[in-house]
């Protein structure tokens, strides 16, 4: 579970007070925390990991969150449990502070991929084409079990700024899988708010990807994540290699596309 024991925070201030932000958050001292957040860094983390957000929300300083929110204070962040400020929300069971936390990680997130948007739809334009197969599965020290559990292959498809990406996995919950056949496509040279299409191939439909939801919408992803179990996940990727495509019997050559 999040919500990590606050009652070491009392004396986390060091000789340098270099965590007089977190201290007032801890504090609930709205007024010095309104005094310190245009110098202070709000994005720090102390040396559990937790930024000033992290410790507001699960203290319940409702104050202090809109305050952090106002000022940028980063909602994505995760602290040295793995958890973030909307995990330690969904823990602490607020819905307010979950729905207020949900929205800003939603902007924050669009404004993050706007950023950065020029530089790779320019990377992507730079770079040659090509197609390439991505192949993944779950492994499972139980004998047997790997078998039981679900894998696909991406194929990916990339033509100037444009990426498509084929797989046919749709869906996978409490050790059940969907099959079906979809697609999603960006393309760089179109409008962010009309870049990215998802396709279903089988019943011949498509979507573009919304970047903002219904007042309906939202309240409904919070339902969600009230009744779902936070879970924190994590990917090794020591162990993904890439190779070339091969053709060939008996004398192997690099496939050309």
């Amino acid at each position: 579970s999040p919500l990590t024991p606050v009652c070491e925070y009392v004396n986390m201030a060091d000789d340098n007070n270099s965590y007089e932000l977190h201290e007032s958050v801890f504090n609930g001292d709205i007024r010095r925390v309104s005094a310190l957040i245009r110098t202070c860094d709000v994005g720090k983390k102390d040396k559990h990991g937790n930024t000033p957000l992290h410790l507001a929300v699960m203290l319940g300083h409702k104050e202090c969150i809109h305050l952090l929110l106002a000022h940028g204070a980063p909602v994505k962040v995760k602290n040295c449990n793995g958890w973030s400020p909307l995990a330690e929300a969904i823990s602490f069971g607020d819905r307010q502070t979950i729905s207020v936390l949900l929205r800003k990680l939603k902007l924050q997130s669009r404004e993050h991929m706007e950023t950065r948007r020029p530089d790779l739809v320019r990377a992507l334009a730079q770079m040659g084409d090509f197609y390439m197969e991505l192949k993944w599965d779950f492994q499972s020290w139980v004998p047997l079990v790997s078998r039981m559990l679900p894998s696909d292959i991406c194929k990916i498809h990339k033509k100037g700024a444009s990426i498509r990406l084929d797989t046919t996995l749709v869906d996978f919950n409490d050790m059940r899988w969907e099959r079906g056949d979809i697609s999603f496509l960006f393309t760089g040279s179109s409008k962010p708010s009309h870049s990215l299409t998802v396709l279903d191939n089988k019943l011949r439909v498509y979507q573009g990807v919304r970047h903002e939801e219904t007042e309906a919408e939202i309240e409904d992803e919070v339902d969600i994540l009230m009744s779902s179990d936070i879970v924190a996940a994590q990917m090794s990727t020591k162990q993904i290699t890439f190779s070339r495509a091969q053709t060939g019997w008996i004398f192997r050559a690099d496939k050309k596309v």
